[in-house]
């Protein structure tokens, strides 16, 4: 296998990795990542917070150039209504980097490619070359997608790797430009190679049991991986996660100033309690807020830069020249931090309600940890 992903993922067939693709915002990775379920994400959508997340939580990450959406295949064949300029390129490459060198081996990312253009891909690979030896030099694994054109996949494969002059991981589109069962087998049993990534099938689509076995007769060493976007099957009128989110934002939330109980937190996983953080602000509280707090209790200015500065210092300190009473006992201290706990929880929560529901939604499904642990 690529990833040592036996702490974070469901069993699944010997040497298959399955990756949730299109999971690009932030509520989404994290979603996916309590469940155990590795992430897709195309890095011409990834937020500076998505980004952010995924190298904190340092887990495994196919990470996809966005490519897909240039081209769109019509009954005259494919038709660019996107071109991706150099200078993009250079920027999602530049993303690609940040995020293999602190990831590393933990990041699979597509190479730079046209759907249905092997020249093109080939171009791109030998134009952006310096670009993918500084990235692969991290020890993240770059997936070069088997394009179909002239030459047959095994040549293209061989021609590509000499273009990008390093090694490459095979991938096989499943979606556009679609790889035909024959054309896989074929190359499998030709090449045999160590990896193969299957590009937008998932474990749970009705053919990826027989392509596995079929791989597996050809190749038995070769491992496998394989991504789907399991959120757009899920999103719409009468879909599982759209009807969730929902209930989920109808839900009332319970005992603020205490444990709080809120069937968001209680799926993701996050607690709040009041008692524990009220007299923690700088836990819970932005600097802006603060000032909010500061001016409408009145604080002075050196006051208001102690307070922002260092909130929970300040409320344990002596209000004026009485030291038998403290900030944190003072009446408008204490309602105004009340309003903005309030203010936090509400926003932790709707903030919370994407990944809350992804949890609920996908929590039985094949490739999730928990699902896994109940069986």
């Amino acid at each position: 296998m690529l990833f040592d992903v036996s702490a974070f993922r469901t069993s699944l067939p010997k040497g298959v990795q399955v990756f949730a693709s299109g999971a690009n915002r932030l509520a989404e990775i994290r979603g996916f990542a309590k469940l155990g379920i590795p992430v897709g994400v195309a890095v011409n959508h990834l937020g500076e917070s998505a980004i952010t997340e995924l190298i904190e939580l340092q887990r495994p990450v196919m990470i996809d150039s966005g490519a897909f959406s240039e081209v769109v295949f019509t009954a005259a064949g494919a038709r660019i209504v996107s071109l991706i300029t150099d200078d993009e390129w250079r920027r999602r490459l530049a993303l690609y980097l940040r995020l293999a060198s602190s990831l590393r081996e933990k990041t699979m990312l597509v190479a730079p490619d046209q759907v249905g253009s092997q020249q093109e891909t080939l171009r791109r690979l030998r134009w952006y070359r310096a670009e993918l030896a500084e990235i692969v030099d991290t020890g993240a694994v770059l997936l070069l997608p088997l394009q179909v054109g002239e030459i047959s996949h095994v040549e293209f494969f061989e021609t590509a790797q000499l273009a990008a002059g390093m090694p490459l991981t095979p991938a096989m589109p499943m979606r556009k430009a679609v790889t035909t069962a024959e054309a896989l087998m074929k190359f499998v049993r030709d090449v045999r190679p160590p990896h193969l990534h299957l590009l937008g099938i998932g474990i749970e689509n009705r053919r990826a049991d027989v392509l596995i076995r079929a791989i597996r007769h050809f190749s038995p060493d070769t491992s496998i991986s394989m991504d789907s976007n399991r959120l757009r099957a899920r999103v719409g009128v009468d879909r599982p996660l759209t009807i969730t989110e929902a209930e989920l934002r109808r839900a009332e939330t319970e005992r603020v100033y205490g444990a709080v109980d809120s069937p968001v937190l209680a799926l993701s996983g996050d607690g709040l309690d009041y008692t524990d953080l009220i007299a923690s602000p700088s836990l819970w509280c932005l600097h802006h807020r603060l000032r909010e707090v500061a001016a409408a209790v009145g604080l002075s200015a050196a006051d208001t830069e102690a307070f922002v500065s260092d909130p929970d210092g300040f409320l344990q300190s002596a209000l004026g020249n009485d030291a038998d009473v403290l900030w944190h006992e003072h009446p408008m201290m204490g309602f105004e931090l009340d309003r903005m706990w309030e203010r936090f929880v509400e926003e932790t929560v709707r903030s919370g309600i994407r990944t809350a529901a992804i949890v609920s939604v996908f929590a039985d499904s094949r490739v999730s940890a928990h699902a896994n642990k109940a069986a």
